[in-house]
């Protein structure tokens, strides 16, 4: 009789001699979310009524976070979901060659744009027609801190972006937080690299509080921006927030948004999807490997005064 994790292996071999851009389908059977391949840090996007799923794709023999290529997901009632394989991948970008990361896909003037970092270092953008795809690649990163770590940050990694009022920002960062404007264009920044400031988390350390690590995600509710964030990778880590009335800051850090996770990486993101908020994240428990891990989601909730009640 094959063990749960067993049963995990077979379908992932299954998958994998199937091919890896064979469209799917599959039904939402409890968390994780996505059993048949290893997928992590979620963002979650809707477009044309659809909620799309963009994820990065551990290996599933990975000793590392080593990635080359990313996933796609699409549902249109969280109950059937349709998994378009590999959708994107570092063979795709010319100038880079290594560490295909957490992902970002936005909206512009009937515009798809992809957001990836890579090597640790950069920080590309690609352009499609459709949610879908296919993604062209700008031909040069928009982010580059090669020369320029105090500037850009000591890793230009987790990009996320919002478009507010006609101008759009981008923000990213593995332990130096920072964030730019982007040009109408969505390819190019316009201006200064910024250091947006969180207000409360000036003595926190790792694990503890609204000390920040990685993995940023700034969505707006109401008149109010949300920074969600991983406060680090100790075994107290997970996702916490901090607010603003401007996208440019300053950020007041207000508590967390989840319980700890299995996994030492705390990686997600926060939708609205048909009147209801969701957040989608990623644990280590199909694999219980750190490098092997399985996107989530859940209900979310928000009181009276727009705090996020915490998900136990």
């Amino acid at each position: 009789m094959k063990t749960k994790k067993g049963l995990v292996l077979c379908a992932l071999a299954l998958f994998s001699s199937l091919g890896m851009n064979a469209q799917t389908t599959f039904q939402f059977e409890g968390n994780p979310l996505i059993k048949h391949i290893y997928t992590a840090d979620p963002t979650a996007r809707v477009f044309e009524g659809k909620l799309y799923l963009y994820t990065s794709h551990d290996r599933n023999d990975a000793t590392y976070f080593d990635m080359n290529n990313w996933r796609l997901f699409s549902t249109p009632d969280l109950k059937t979901w349709t998994d378009h394989g590999n959708f994107f991948a570092l063979t795709d970008i010319k100038w880079a060659n290594s560490l295909a990361w957490a992902i970002e896909c936005v909206e512009r003037d009937g515009n798809y744009y992809l957001y990836y970092p890579v090597e640790r270092k950069q920080i590309g953008v690609g352009v499609s027609k459709s949610p879908e795809g296919p993604f062209v690649d700008s031909g040069k990163p928009l982010l580059d801190n090669t020369g320029k770590i105090k500037e850009i940050g000591r890793e230009p990694i987790d990009p996320t972006v919002i478009v507010d009022k006609g101008q759009a920002y981008i923000y990213w960062g593995c332990r130096d937080f920072r964030m730019a404007k982007l040009k109408n264009n969505m390819t190019e920044i316009e201006g200064d690299i910024m250091y947006p400031k969180i207000i409360g988390n000036e003595n926190d350390k790792e694990g503890d509080r609204g000390f920040y690590g990685e993995g940023p995600f700034i969505f707006k509710r109401k008149d109010i921006f949300y920074l969600m964030y991983s406060n680090g990778w100790s075994p107290k880590s997970t996702l916490v927030y901090a607010t603003a009335k401007n996208p440019l800051g300053p950020f007041t850090y207000q508590g967390e948004v989840m319980h700890v996770v299995s996994s030492f990486t705390s990686h997600g993101s926060i939708v609205n999807f048909k009147g209801k908020w969701y957040i989608f994240y990623h644990n280590k428990d199909l694999s219980s490997s750190e490098y092997r891990r399985s996107v989530c989601f859940d209900e979310l909730h928000f009181d009276a005064q727009g705090k996020i009640s915490r998900l136990n």
